[in-house]
């Protein structure tokens, strides 16, 4: 699935605004106070949506091995991405997976690896555009560089069965963990609707949002949304499982 993104200008609203100033000097009226200001981007919600801005982050194209003989060969130049996992149970991994059109092989096994099934450790290959979606996903919420927290990552068809049959957890027939396109993810100090809102930005594959254990589904696999909220009471419950 070729990917797209989307992203947020901001230059006409900029443009009004800087016009309103003009307005108000040409009228002789004095600019607002800073308290004035701040109720006003509080309650203009064109204002507000400036100032919760997304960076203006976009994904890079699909990435390319270069081969020279029966060798991978490492780029030296082009631009670095890189990731920082961590589980719950306090291992973590701090690796450049890519640089300029190039994944680099050595990089995306140790990714593989920590993203194993953490039930049975079973290891398997990622979708490598699914670190770009991550790493665009953390640029587009101002935390590039900063560490996100997986919850599950690949799943063996083994451990998804497990899951089902438990019932207590969302885990979908076709799960695209098991076809290792998929991360359950949490970022310190970033609300899961803000991950949420930042992946759907993208329109790059599937996003679950899951507001009552604040985290965020992202995936590589078709382009659609969920909500699920178990107990969620006073609404009707949205569920679709992935």
């Amino acid at each position: 699935m070729p990917l797209r993104f989307s992203s947020l200008n901001l230059g006409l609203v900029s443009a009004r605004t800087v016009t309103a100033f003009g307005v108000l000097l040409a009228l002789g009226m004095t600019a607002p106070s800073a308290s004035a200001r701040k109720f006003e981007v509080r309650k203009h919600p064109r204002i507000r949506a400036v100032a919760h801005a997304f960076v203006n982050a976009t994904l890079p194209g699909l990435g390319l091995l270069p081969i020279e003989g029966d060798e991978v060969t490492t780029p030296s130049e082009g631009q670095k991405y890189e990731l920082k996992f961590a589980h719950q149970g306090g291992e973590m991994i701090d690796v450049v997976y890519r640089v300029g059109d190039t994944y680099i092989p050595e990089a995306l096994d140790k990714l593989n690896h920590f993203l194993r099934d953490s039930h049975n450790q079973e290891v398997t290959t990622f979708d490598p555009r699914t670190f770009d979606v991550l790493h665009t996903v953390m640029a587009k919420v101002g935390k590039a560089g900063g560490v996100i927290s997986v919850l599950s990552a690949y799943r063996s068809q083994e451990t998804n069965d497990a899951l089902r049959a438990s019932g207590t957890t969302n885990a979908a027939e076709h799960s695209q963990h098991i076809e290792a396109k998929a991360v359950d993810m949490r970022v310190e100090g970033v609300p899961a609707a803000r991950l949420r809102d930042a992946a759907l930005s993208l329109d790059a594959g599937g996003v679950g949002y899951y507001p009552k254990s604040q985290f965020v589904h992202v995936d590589t696999g078709p382009v659609r949304k969920w909500t699920y909220s178990p107990h969620a009471s006073g609404h009707k419950r949205r569920r679709k499982r992935a």
